[in-house]
């Protein structure tokens, strides 16, 4: 009971330091570009209460008495606007947004009353209209209509984009390492080890004000984006006081309450947070690979000192996570709290806050088939199993902004961010290359952790009201943990009799036998990875005509480290045998506990190896110096508007990376490269509400620093491996796009696009044969030319056209057609193919209904993607069916219908939310020359929350 008063008490102490007058507040933008109005003249007419917009185009008016206003907005060179009917109450906050058209040879007062517009809507559809740029997005309102518990199921919804794998986005058929990202405004780390792209799975929707994803290039944009640059904001300024709690719970229909099937090991202390706090961590004194190797060969010498201190490592190792529990598991659970506030101080001044705190746990069931084929199409191995789970989030956020008058605003952004996966990989099947029946048991736990902060400012320059200078400071830290990834695996002749066991496969040898990543063992790897950034740009506008400038740089360091050690037994080993073995009945999933007893450790049982490589660890850095000009002209051409935005970038990276080879010879990478990156942009507005856009620019995009790493990393659950190309090298990209679109009302839009990009030097995923049953993949620049084109059409549409009872509800829909073509070399076979992870269609649905009057809202959306490249296999190695020969021997992810279903009601101040995601629950396939390999399927997911909002 004394938590529950907590909150209750802090929300009363803060309710105090808000003003008992009502306040009026909103911003004032240009009706056709889009863009804010600094220093517009803001008055209530009734008083003599009024002020100026800030640098941001935004206005606040403090201490209104309750009543009816009329509020006059006026600009030199555009119309006075003046809103009536503006109902203010006590202790109330009223938002009006306002948005002004440029005079024609006299200034006319235009009236319009409050109760009549959407300014809201209309500022937020004017921000996309009048932009510069061709870019597409979606914003807190909307995000809180669906059932998107992070940004990446939310970026989903928008034209064009696919999410792989939960949480990598895609954008415009082109894969996540041809995009880029920043969190209001600065570049961030990426807590994966193989990927280039960020993780958004790790970011909550909730902390969310909007995302915009920026198609065409603008010199004041980062070049090293060819798909989209993804920009992700969260509020600096709210509207005022809120404090709002929410609780929910949630299951998946293959895993909730499922008596005992539930596979799982030990979990630490901190696991429901999302970090693992030591409780996986091998032992303190393990000592560096080539101490380690030291000591096993004075072992393997009879040192009785040095066989006490080996036995002992084996033994320091938390041995209680080898134990395989079969639980229920419990339902999902989520909390948030949010606390806004606005103080208002003298002179126009005020203090912005936001703060959010946010949790969640979910616990999943996959189960999967996984396979992999000859050259003849017969399979090499075939299994079949489960991956069972629990992810950990929680999250926090806290922002201020302080605004000095109305010339300068300063802001602190933070974010920090932590995620954990607790995974368990069960598979039984046979391996057809060495006719043997298996069991693989696998326990994986990884977490991530994301701190991003920035400083920022805005200022009008007194001395000339037209320059607005603005600055920005960045550092994020991203790590990702990897602390005892334990493998088994379990397998007898396949001809032997149904009661004959399964042998555990241990490296079986002498002490210093080095063993593989293949055999029992336990794998360890850490991420640390850095970025820091500074930004200064300015802008003078003379009459309609911006002049930008601006400069960059970006620092960017990643250290990596992995060890993988492996469990290796005695030539003439004592353990119990039946400690050894397992039943080969693939219901009965091993649990290996016994064996790792602390009395299994002896010079004449068992003992700890290292397979490391000196590979297995790199240090790299990327740094960045960028500079800017460009010009933002608008003009009239027989009274149509044009407006024309050019100018170029010019960037100077340098790329390193200290590593070793497979024969530990030194791997040093330079790349150092300057590049300019010119960017064209025009508008044409012919009538109202109608655009036709034109854009053309080169961009880049560089090899990540994984890419170059010749770290190989091995995959339990595939039998593939990864290791980087040191020999790669920037690819260019020209894009050109042109888009028409109309917005036939408030919030509505009707638009299609045609796009097309043209690489040099693209990057790809190829394969290295290697021989066996493990296949290699790596990265290379492709050996000839890359192409990418493609149509979007987009439709937001009120359906009240049709009948007014239909007024409340929206229809959308965004269709994206692409077409891609890359010719990649493969030893002495060119491999020509559309680009790895392009999707040649993805469509979205979505149905929308908003009803005020009860509190009501309705939402359901359909997504789906068409089959891409997930897998890259071997050209002239498999027979390929005629009928297949357009797609070639690799592997395709085949596209799937997801639909969401969500209701949410109001009632007061308080809100009830439910959803259904993934309701076909149809299975993810991977496909080789028209044959699965690979099957997964995951389930229903449902929950309901009750959030509460004080205000």
């Amino acid at each position: 009971m004394k938590i529950l008063l907590i909150p209750a008490l802090f929300g009363l102490l803060t309710s105090l330091a808000v003003a008992q007058q009502g306040i009026i507040t909103g911003k004032v933008t240009d009706a056709e570009s889009g863009e804010a109005l600094r220093g517009a003249t803001v008055q209530v007419v009734e008083t003599k209460k009024g002020g100026y917009t800030d640098t941001k185009g935004e206005f606040r008016i403090k201490k209104v008495a309750a009543g009816t206003y009329t509020l006059k907005v006026s600009f030199v060179g555009y119309d006075v606007k003046q809103i009536t009917a503006i109902k203010v109450g006590t202790d109330e906050t009223v938002t009006v947004n306002v948005v002004l058209g440029m005079a024609a040879s006299s200034v006319k007062d235009v009236v319009i009353e409050a109760d009549r517009i959407n300014d809201n809507a209309a500022a937020l559809l004017a921000q996309r209209q009048k932009a510069s740029t061709v870019s597409d997005g979606i914003g807190k309102e909307e995000i809180s209509k669906l059932p998107d518990s992070d940004a990446g199921q939310a970026l989903r919804r928008v034209t064009g984009v696919t999410l792989v794998e939960g949480k990598f986005v895609y954008v415009r058929g082109v894969s996540d390492r041809y995009s880029n990202t920043t969190l209001n405004g600065s570049a961030l780390s990426t807590t994966e080890p193989d990927k280039k792209s960020f993780a958004f799975d790790m970011f909550p929707a909730e902390l969310l004000e909007n995302v915009n994803i920026t198609k065409s290039f603008t010199p004041d944009l980062p070049g090293n984006f060819v798909g989209g640059l993804v920009q992700m904001n969260t509020v600096d300024f709210p509207q005022g006081y809120v404090l709002k709690f929410s609780a929910g719970v949630g299951g998946n229909d293959y895993v909730t309450n499922h008596t005992d099937q539930f596979i799982t090991s030990p979990s630490g202390p901190t696991d429901w947070i999302g970090l693992d706090g030591g409780w996986r961590a091998a032992p303190d004194n393990m000592p560096g690979p080539q101490e380690f190797a030291a000591l096993r060969s004075q072992v393997r010498a009879g040192n009785a000192d040095a066989t006490e201190e080996w036995i002992g490592l084996g033994t320091g190792f938390n041995n209680e996570l080898m134990e395989r529990q079969t639980v229920t598991a419990p339902f999902a659970g989520k909390g948030s709290l949010l606390l806004t506030n606005v103080w208002d101080m003298e002179d126009e001044s005020r203090v912005g806050l936001v703060a959010s705190l946010n949790w969640g746990s979910i616990y999943t069931m996959n189960r999967m088939y996984r396979s992999q084929l000859q050259a003849d199409g017969a399979e090499l191995f075939a299994f079949s199993g489960s991956v069972t789970g629990r992810t950990a989030n929680t999250s926090a956020l806290a922002n201020i902004a302080y605004k000095i008058g109305s010339q300068s605003t300063i802001a602190l952004k933070n974010t920090y961010s932590i995620s954990s996966d607790d995974e368990t990989v069960y598979q039984h099947g046979e391996d057809y290359t060495t006719s043997q029946l298996r069991k693989n048991l696998a326990f994986q736990y990884v977490e991530k952790q994301l701190f991003a902060t920035s400083l920022s400012g805005e200022h009008n320059i007194a001395l000339a009201s037209n320059l607005l200078v603005d600055w920005k400071a960045g550092y994020s830290q991203s790590r990702r943990n990897e602390p005892d990834h334990r493998r088994l695996r379990f397998q007898k002749d396949a001809f032997s009799g149904a009661d004959t066991p399964m042998e555990i496969m241990i490296a079986n040898g002498g002490v210093t036998t080095q063993g593989a990543g293949s055999d029992a063992g336990r794998f360890y790897s850490l991420l640390n990875e850095y970025s820091r950034n500074l930004q200064l740009n300015s802008t003078l506008s003379i009459n309609a005509v911006k002049m930008k400038v601006g400069g960059l740089y970006d620092f960017k360091n990643r250290d990596f480290t992995a060890r993988s050690f492996t469990f290796i037994q005695s030539p003439n080993s004592t353990i119990d045998y039946d400690l050894l073995t397992t039943s080969a009945d693939p219901n009965i999933v091993p649990n290996p506990i016994a064996l790792f007893a602390d009395s299994n450790f002896a010079a004449d049982r068992m003992g700890m190896s290292e397979d490391s490589r000196k590979r297995d660890s790199y240090i790299a850095s990327e740094s960045l110096i960028a500079g800017y000009a460009m010009v933002d002209v608008p003009f009239d051409v027989g009274g149509m508007p044009v407006r024309v935005v050019a100018g170029a970038r010019v960037e100077s990276s340098l790329q390193q990376l200290d590593s070793y080879d497979a024969t530990d010879v030194p791997v040093n990478v330079n790349l150092d490269i300057v590049d300019v990156l010119p960017s064209l942009n025009i508008v044409v507005t012919p009538i109202e509400n109608f655009n036709v856009r034109a854009a053309a620019s080169q961009t880049l995009t560089r090899p990540s620093l994984r890419e170059f790493a010749p770290f190989q990393f091995y995959d339990f659950q595939s039998q593939s491996a990864t290791q980087g190309n040191p020999d790669l090298t920037r690819a260019l990209v020209q894009n050109y796009d042109l888009r028409l679109e109309w917005f036939p009302g408030s919030g509505e839009v009707i638009s299609v696009s045609g796009f097309y990009k043209n690489f040099l030097n693209a990057i790809e995923e190829t394969i290295i044969p290697s021989g066996g049953s493990t296949i290699l993949f790596t990265f290379a620049n492709a050996s000839g030319p890359a192409t990418t084109y493609g149509v979007e059409f987009e439709i937001r549409k009120n359906m009240a056209f049709i009948s007014p009872a239909l007024q409340f509800l929206v229809a959308t829909a965004n269709v994206a057609l692409i077409t891609s073509e890359v010719t990649v070399k493969q030893v002495n076979v060119d491999d020509t193919r559309q680009m790895w992870g392009q999707s040649p269609y993805t469509i979205n649905f979505g149905l929308s209904y908003f009803n005020p009057d009860w509190g009501t809202t309705l939402s359901a959306g359909y997504n789906i993607a068409g089959d891409r490249i997930v897998k890259v296999a071997q050209q002239g190695v498999y027979q390929v069916p005629a009928e297949l020969a357009q797609r070639g021997p690799h592997v395709y992810e085949l596209a799937r219908d997801v639909i969401d279903l969500s209701v949410a009601q109001a009632i007061g101040q308080l809100e009830i939310k439910a959803a259904i995601r993934d309701v076909l629950n149809q299975p993810l396939v991977w496909e080789q020359i028209g044959q699965t390999v690979a099957s997964n399927l995951r389930g229903r997911g449902y929950y309901i929350s009750f959030g509460y909002r004080f205000n």
